[in-house]
């Protein structure tokens, strides 16, 4: 008998019974030591937790208060605002805001923070992360509330204080299309400076924002309340806390709606954050408690039944997980063992699994990439040089051979956006083209080309099909936006040799495209090869007529020049005579030393010439471009003085020499000093300042086309120090003259 028990006690039915007896043991007693405990304490650490969890949320709140007060405050004391409040004009001073603004908001994600603007009382806009945007415009448009209006943001500047928050309301703002949507709801903060009370800094505080990364507990009952009681934020519907506030512990009861309120009153903006816990809530808790334990007794013996199964199970599925993954490479799978052994097997295949198909990915990205280069070396007709290159492309069948051109629109997109469309067409293209044809190619060759080679044995039903591909494709871009596409395509069957005559002829065709704002769908040219130039006869015309400033004879000659375009109509010929116009009138502003920079800058030439479609478009670009030309040739005209040109051309002409203003007053018979308040009052620069820039300005060029020394350089240009040639220059250019040398060849 006693041999029979000491077999069955070393037996693992009667282990793993003693275990389960052992476990079910613990487990009652902790049930019951827990039981009686937490039912003692459970209160009370309910209110302890509520308190702290508050007091995190006080602080994470007043935090952020107190780094948006510092931001602000070194905002005032930066190098913007003080330079605007020297010169309210100081453009490059509110642009430097402008993107001192946006890489704040850029870099403290965590500020919650929508936007953040600077008010002048003296400025009729606001400097915000968008720009200069006018007060109106910011307060009716983008941020509009009835409670926080624009009279309320004019009212701050006469008010006394450092830092106001002021209670969340729900913002509109107005759509592009007229519509009025919510913006959100926000907190306005303005923060001031004593030493500039004419301006101020506020906010926008996202309140729900801040609310989810600041307050973190198991309900939404949670308000922020003012001294006299006025709700910042929060549900309105909860009774005010200074009903029945209990002084002095943080700690209040609603004997009516039987709920606890604890609340804590921020240092730094002196608001009081309360959060409710109803007494239900503590109560159905301790019930809860009191269910779940005996949850877990019950559950502790069926527990105990099932870990017989899993502990034969625990051996067995690990390897069998292994397995299968190795033979579907497949390495998101899971070892769930607390075997080391297991765990480091299963890591070591893991990664051998990920090796393996990077490996592949690599070579089909390499193979992709070959194969585009070696189609663009076809089409180039470059000879390659490796067989595993030409292994890679089919260059035994006839193909069709069809190109795209994509021209964006101006200021449809940005250029990161501009190359991801380009891309996202690329992939449109190469996916409708293998729909259909399932032996085609379609690789982007260059900036603007897409390519696509379609093989094909079989001439007959597939030119039907290429066609109606194309002209779906052509609806497609249509509805697109955002380029003007061109699709050239000759529907006939190409021989395997010639790439890259049809490349030639696709290209050509790309050339033909008409002047309109459609998809152009190509598929045969017209053979004229040639590009109608502009006469230089016209040119000449031209010139002499902006001279003299006639803007109707210049127009005329403009219009026969369209005549000639417009029976062909292609846009290329266009753009090609708007850009000789348009370098033939910069070069007569620039040889009466006119400044074109603002003419450039106001008209955008260049800009608008990519996005004209319509010979109307080119009238009106031809119309402003001559109009603003000649208004700069006569204030050019009526600013001439005949005291100040004099004394500009002498020095130009003996830049180079000792410049004596007695010897150019004497020839002028005037005096020295009303010589130099002369030029003073018609330039507003002296004598001595237009000297320098003069010499200055020689030097930069000679700098740039020759290779003299330094000393050389200052001797042609009136220094006798170069020294002081060397300070002058850097005075006046931010740069030594070798710097501003190696600088300009870099470029």
């Amino acid at each position: 008998m006693i041999t029979y028990w000491q077999s069955k006690r070393n037996s693992f039915f009667f282990k793993l019974l003693l275990s389960f007896a052992i476990i079910v043991l613990i487990s009652f007693i902790f049930n019951l030591v827990s039981f009686n405990f937490f039912q003692n304490t459970l209160r009370t650490e309910i209110i302890k937790y509520n308190k702290l969890n508050l007091s995190n949320s006080v602080n994470n709140y007043e935090k952020q208060f107190r780094l948006l007060d510092n931001i602000a405050s070194n905002l005032f004391f930066g190098a913007n605002i003080p330079l605007l409040k020297n010169n309210r004009s100081n453009f490059t001073a509110m642009n430097d805001l402008t993107s001192e603004i946006k890489t704040i908001l850029g870099n403290y994600n965590n500020l919650n923070v929508d936007n953040l603007f600077f008010y002048n009382d003296s400025y009729s806009f606001i400097i915000e992360k968008g720009g200069i945007a006018e007060i109106s415009d910011m307060f009716e448009q983008h941020y509009i509330s009835p409670t926080y209006n624009t009279e309320f943001w004019k009212n701050q500047i006469k008010e006394e204080y450092h830092m106001r928050i002021f209670p969340a309301a729900q913002f509109e703002k107005q759509t592009i299309n007229g519509t009025i949507e919510p913006a959100g709801l926000y907190f306005p903060v303005i923060v001031k400076n004593k030493l500039q009370r004419n301006s101020y800094i506020a906010a926008f505080i996202d309140a729900n924002k801040i609310y989810a990364n600041s307050h973190f507990a198991d309900n939404d009952l949670f308000y922020i309340e003012n001294g006299d009681g006025t709700r910042f934020f929060g549900n309105l519907d909860i009774k005010a806390l200074s009903e029945f506030r209990i002084s002095g512990d943080g700690e209040a009861y609603d004997s009516n709606n039987n709920n606890y309120y604890f609340y804590q009153k921020g240092e730094s903006s002196q608001l009081t954050y309360v959060s409710v816990t109803p007494n239900q809530q503590i109560a159905s808790t301790v019930s809860r408690l009191s269910w779940l334990l005996l949850f877990l007794f019950a559950l502790s013996l069926v527990v105990s039944l099932i870990i017989s199964i899993l502990f034969s199970l625990r051996f067995k599925l690990p390897v069998q997980r292994m397995l299968e993954s190795l033979q579907k490479m497949n390495p998101n799978f899971s070892v769930n063992s607390t075997i080391r052994e297991y765990i480091q097997i299963g890591d070591k295949l893991k990664s051998i699994i990920v090796s393996n198909e990077k490996i592949n990915q690599d070579l089909q990205m390499k193979d992709s990439l070959l194969k585009t280069y070696s189609y663009w070396n076809k089409v180039k007709n470059i000879p390659l040089e490796h067989q595993e290159m030409q292994n890679l492309i089919d260059n035994t069948k006839p193909f069709y051979f069809v190109m795209y051109q994509l021209q964006p629109v101006r200021g449809a997109q940005s250029l990161p956006a501009e190359e991801t469309t380009k891309a996202h067409f690329a992939e449109i293209l190469n996916s409708a083209i293998l729909s259909r044809f399932k032996q085609s190619e379609t690789l982007q060759i260059e900036k603007d080309l897409i390519v696509s080679i379609i093989f094909d044995d079989d001439p007959a039903p597939n030119q039907d099909l290429l066609s109606a591909t194309l002209q779906d494709l052509v609806k497609l871009f249509d509805d697109h936006g955002g380029f003007y596409v061109t699709i050239a395509a000759n529907p006939q069957l190409r021989n395997h040799g010639d790439f890259t005559i049809a490349y030639e002829e696709t290209l050509q065709m790309i050339h033909e495209r008409k002047l309109n704002p459609r998809t152009q769908l190509i598929t045969e040219s017209d053979g004229d090869t040639r590009i109608l130039p502009v006469p230089p006869s016209e040119l000449k015309k031209l010139s002499a007529h902006a001279e003299a400033g006639n803007t109707t004879e210049m127009m005329q000659i403009i219009h026969r020049m369209l005549q000639r375009l417009s029976k062909k109509g292609r846009a290329l010929e266009y753009k090609k005579m708007a850009n000789d116009i348009l370098a033939e009138i910069l070069m007569v502003l620039m040889s009466q030393k006119i400044d074109v920079g603002d003419l450039l800058s106001e008209l955008a030439p260049y800009e608008q010439l990519k996005e004209i479609t319509t010979e109307e478009q080119y009238y009106s670009f031809y119309n402003e471009l001559i109009e603003g030309a000649v208004a700069l040739i006569n204030d050019k005209k009526a600013d001439k003085d005949p005291i100040v040109d004099y004394v500009l051309a002498y020095m130009e002409r003996h830049s180079g020499e000792d410049i004596s203003q007695e010897d150019i007053a004497g020839k002028l018979n005037i005096s020295i000093g009303y010589m130099g308040k002369y030029i003073k009052n018609k330039t507003g620069k002296t004598f001595n300042e237009y000297l320098e820039e003069i010499r200055i300005s020689k030097a930069k060029l000679i700098l740039t086309e020759t290779d003299d020394k330094i000393h050389e350089v200052a001797n042609k240009v009136g220094y006798q120090n170069a020294n002081s040639f060397t300070r002058m220059f850097k005075r006046i250019t931010g740069a030594t003259p070798g710097e501003y040398r190696l600088g300009k060849r870099a470029e």
